[in-house]
């Protein structure tokens, strides 16, 4: 049998190797985008505490005690600190929140549990990420007129933002100082915010601040987040509203 071939031209060759590049390409491109989609599809921690709430509502009784507010409620164990009270404590904080993360899940974290008593404390974060005062009393405000709508009849603690201490140990893109300062100045706002809609304000800084208006070292394991014996404390605040 005699076969005969075509000769490939010079023009032929440049077709081929464009048409293998654009085939690379393709599949490199597919990769990136496999890639990108994943990680976007991966639920946040946020996310990912709003999926435990919802799962977690429908054991939980009603009329009961509920913690929310970002990592300093997300890192206590209200069993082991309020574990006498006479009604059962959850807890709906979650760590990095702010008080727009807690506005937009208060029927998540609240109003689906029907809490006869709730525990607020939210604003570090915002303080922290440079978010004005004027937008951290709106949405402080936002969180409280939306509690007196869907629960009139619950009771609500507010709990002052507590001071940070200046020698952080991990988070050093915190201007400290600047922190200190907005916390002082907004304290004494929601302070009056808090009264105006009818609901109790409890101010816990007084008991964690130094004489130079940082965190107690002793209370602290980072100088934002408290230990065990900050926790202490906080609940030896908190108890007598709760029981």
């Amino acid at each position: 049998m005699n076969l005969r071939f075509k000769s490939i031209g010079k023009k032929d060759i440049i077709y081929l190797i464009i048409i293998f590049a654009l085939a690379v390409a393709t599949v490199v491109l597919s990769v990136l985008l496999a890639v990108n989609r994943s990680s976007s599809d991966e639920p946040t921690y946020y996310e990912k505490k709003c999926e435990v709430f919802a799962s977690e509502n429908a054991n939980f009784s009603h009329g009961q005690i509920v913690f929310i507010g970002d990592s300093l409620t997300d890192g206590c164990a209200v069993d082991t600190f309020y574990g006498g009270l006479s009604l059962a404590t959850y807890n709906r904080g979650i760590g990095g929140d702010t008080t727009e993360g807690v506005l937009k899940r208060l029927k998540l974290s609240l109003f689906d549990i029907k809490p006869e008593k709730i525990v607020l404390m939210i604003g570090i974060n915002d303080i922290n990420g440079n978010r004005t005062e004027k937008e951290i009393l709106k949405n402080y405000k936002a969180i409280l007129e939306e509690i007196k709508k869907n629960l009139p009849e619950a009771e609500v603690y507010c709990v002052s933002i507590l001071p940070v201490n200046k020698d952080l140990e991990s988070f050093t893109h915190i201007d400290v100082d600047k922190s200190r300062a907005a916390v002082l100045e907004i304290n004494p706002k929601i302070k009056a915010l808090v009264g105006e809609l009818g609901y109790t304000f409890v101010d816990a800084y007084p008991s964690f601040a130094d004489r130079n208006d940082y965190l107690h070292k002793n209370l602290s394991v980072d100088g934002i987040h408290l230990n065990s014996e900050g926790y202490e404390v906080y609940s030896e605040i908190l108890k007598p509203y709760l029981d």
